[in-house]
């Protein structure tokens, strides 16, 4: 049974398919679907249904098990995924940057960025003037063209007083300044990635530490800074894991990344909470593990097309919900209010995503990439030169110049011996002068000439061997001779030896009269 059974698994493993080859990064994809989906969930949880003390005991239920034990009671779980986008573009948008170059990479990423955050902008406006009241942050949201560009252009959350149409873009500036600080240390990543690093800490750190000596403004800007090292991180393990610096290079760059994101901290530039610090070190145990993890994890098409939809999920997820709910409360039950919304919200990001955020990263691979050198013209022979004129008395010699070569010296040609005449054949004493040339019976041939049938006058003849080549390939190196073992004539058994009176020694027979040479096979008379 085991016998019959080996064949038929080996059967269909070969007939099984092999698994389709991965084309991303499965672990960021699933971390930024799931880190989609859980600023999502924060931002209807907390927010809305409990600042505005909705019943909803599922919502307690959650909370009690994630968002209270992580002490993000104020944000929610969805804090974590804030520290794990961070960390994705430390490790993803620098070899992107590196491999692209400074002018091709700022192109590209301000395409990206910028196309959908203009999209949701003017979203905003448009829900603005209608009289649909948008998210924000508390803030005054005065409409003009210095704040809808400002806005636009993420420059706002760098101005004070701050104008904010868009609360959750606050990210996105980090992001703007990360790209900036990258272009900037870009010659010395690509020579010398520890140093590059290195600028980048110490900026980091000179930001924060003056903060309160240029002006509300920079003050903003140390802010923004601040949240950098989370970057950074992502950024030191890629270095790490591709073998760009050595191990202990990347422990100590990352540990003094680290201290950089908990001095934030430590001098109050601003936080909310004190749960910032855990966000970014269980974000970062989450990243390692599924980066540990990427051999068995299978691309999904799920995580793929959440991946996909991450960014524009993140800009639009707070401005549908929030005017949807605004629309449907207190008339609409909580739950069926949710199950309007939530696919509602989907459908807004599946049109951004199709119309605007798509597009907009066809636009930024067309316009930043390297075009490819093209291909060399075939080469079309050169008309033979005409044949010289030859004049009366003077000889012309041509050289075939397509044979020479500067790597390859030419070799003259041998020149070819003269044929050197056959000589004649040499009378024999008998009178007779022998055929096809044949040396005389008692002569041996001599090597320069075949060995040929040689007639006997008797009418027997020689056994003839086949005649050589006339033609010598001289460049040819001889057939190396395999050396023959000597000969061996067998010998009688030793109690033979040496005793003439054998029982057939004094007999004679006809074999006996043959000749003892390979002339001829003939008897001869007694």
């Amino acid at each position: 049974m085991i016998t019959l059974a080996e064949p038929d698994s080996a059967a269909s493993a070969e007939s099984s398919p092999a698994p389709p080859k991965k084309t991303r990064i499965v672990f960021i994809d699933i971390g930024r679907g799931l880190g989609a989906l859980l600023v999502f969930y924060s931002h209807i949880a907390h927010p809305w249904i409990i600042a505005k003390n909705d019943k909803a005991p599922y919502v307690d239920f959650i909370e009690a098990l994630t968002s209270d034990p992580m002490h993000m009671s104020k944000q929610g779980i969805g804090q974590i995924a804030v520290p794990f986008f961070f960390l994705v573009s430390g490790f993803v948008v620098t070899p992107i940057a590196l491999r692209q170059g400074t002018g091709r990479f700022a192109l590209n990423r301000f395409i990206r960025v910028y196309a959908p955050m203009l999209f949701v902008v003017a979203l905003t406006v448009f829900l603005l003037l209608v009289n649909l009241h948008p998210p924000s942050t508390g803030q005054a949201q005065t409409l003009n063209p210095l704040t809808v560009f400002t806005n636009t252009t993420l420059a706002n959350y760098l101005i004070f007083p701050q104008v904010v149409l868009v609360p959750v873009a606050w990210t996105m500036i980090v992001e703007v300044i990360f790209y900036l600080l990258l272009m900037a240390v870009l010659p010395l990543l690509r020579r010398w990635v520890w140093l590059g690093i290195a600028v980048e800490l110490t900026f980091i750190f000179v930001v924060m530490m003056s903060r309160s000596q240029f002006g509300p403004s920079w003050s903003l800007f140390a802010v923004n800074v601040s949240y950098l090292p989370a970057m950074l991180i992502g950024q030191i393990v890629w270095a790490t894991t591709k073998k760009q610096i050595p191990l202990w290079t990347g422990a100590l760059y990352g540990g003094c990344a680290w201290s950089l994101y908990v001095l934030a901290d430590v001098i109050d530039v601003g936080r909310v909470d004190s749960s910032y610090n855990l966000a970014l070190a269980f974000a970062v145990a989450c990243f390692l593990m599924g980066m540990f993890a990427e051999d068995r994890l299978k691309q999904r098409k799920i995580w793929t097309m959440l991946s996909e939809r991450s960014y524009s999920i993140y800009l639009l997820h707070m401005l549908v919900t929030f005017v949807l709910l605004q629309l449907l409360r207190p008339a609409v039950p909580l739950p069926i209010a949710l199950l309007i919304v939530i696919p509602a919200v989907f459908g807004v990001v599946e049109l951004s995503y199709r119309f605007v955020e798509r597009p907009s990263h066809s636009l930024a691979r067309r316009l930043s990439h390297r075009p490819k050198p093209p291909p060399p013209a075939p080469e079309t022979p050169e008309p033979p030169p005409p044949p010289p004129v030859e004049t009366p008395g003077e000889k012309t010699q041509l050289v075939d110049d397509s044979e020479v070569t500067l790597e390859i010296p030419r070799i003259p040609a041998e020149p070819t011996p003269p044929r050197r005449p056959a000589p004649r054949p040499r009378p024999v004493p008998n009178g007779r002068m022998p055929r096809n040339g044949a040396p005389p019976p008692n002569e041996p041939p001599r090597a320069d000439q075949p060995r040929t049938m040689t007639p006997r006058a008797n009418g027997g003849a020689h056994r003839a061997r086949p005649a050589a080549e006339s033609g010598v390939d001289r460049t040819a190196e001889p057939p190396a001779r395999r050396p023959m073992p000597p000969r061996r004539r067998p010998s009688a058994p030793p109690e033979l030896r040496y005793q003439p009176d054998q029982e057939n020694q004094g007999q004679r027979g006809d074999q006996d009269d043959l000749p003892r040479h390979r002339d001829s096979f003939r008897h001869t008379p007694r």
